[in-house]
């Protein structure tokens, strides 16, 4: 996955799990924490060595999710 395409999901997961509009049970504050662990760069983009595994995986699994509503 590329930067620009990584830095617009995370934004728009963080988005949505602080809106109320998606919620994981009891995990939100962790997920929430793992969002507010992810760093930009000078560029304005995510680093993307900031994004823990956990993340990535949460990213692929909601995002295929959406994808097949």
């Amino acid at each position: 996955m590329d930067r620009v395409t990584l830095h617009e999901e995370v934004l728009s997961l963080k988005g949505k799990i602080c809106s109320g509009q998606l919620k994981f049970k009891c995990r939100d504050d962790y997920i929430i924490q793992q969002l507010d662990k992810v760093k930009e760069e000078d560029d304005g983009l995510i680093d993307v060595s900031t994004v823990s595994p956990s993340l990535l995986i949460l990213l692929d699994a909601t995002n295929g999710a959406e994808r097949t509503i």
